[in-house]
């Protein structure tokens, strides 16, 4: 799965980037942009799937909160990686890239951010049954907030 989201993450950017402005309004290009949207949640999908690999092999025997510092560690240094990604990408457009720029929010931020919160999920929780629970309430949490997020401009939040 990690080698069709780079693969379809490679298509879509190089598509977009390259591509004679005739070519963009065709239905090719059209399906290829539409499949540029599968990468980033197959990405965040299989960063679960792996924090949970992560906690069943620290955990054997144990508990669940024993893989927290891995896991927390490992979370920020994806999001320190997005952020130095989005540095290198402001100062490549340095003249005319607006300093908010910096903010902006890319898949590596999300996937770091999200093992941050599974390493919290894994801190407080002593048993695989504690731990599903608590990752459930925390899943629907946030599908809760997705909408509001959304549709209500929270000015403190960096733009999408």
């Amino acid at each position: 799965m990690r080698g069709l989201a780079c693969v379809l993450m490679f298509q879509t950017h190089g598509y977009d980037s390259w591509l004679a402005p005739a070519s963009r309004n065709t239905e090719f290009f059209m399906w290829s942009q539409i499949l540029g949207t599968l990468p980033a949640p197959l990405f965040l999908f299989l960063t679960g799937v792996s924090a949970a690999l992560v906690v069943q092999k620290v955990s054997r025997g144990g508990e669940v909160k024993l893989a927290a510092p891995r896991l927390m560690r490992r979370g920020f240094e994806v999001w320190g990686l997005g952020l130095l990604f989005r540095l290198q990408e402001y100062a490549i457009a340095f003249p005319w890239a607006p300093w908010t720029d910096l903010f902006r929010v890319d898949v590596l931020n999300c996937l770091g951010l999200a093992m941050v919160a599974i390493a919290c999920i894994c801190r407080f929780s002593h048993t695989w049954k504690d731990f599903a629970i608590k990752s459930a309430v925390a899943a629907a949490a946030v599908a809760m907030a997705a909408p509001f997020v959304w549709t209500h401009r929270i000015s403190w939040l960096p733009w999408p």
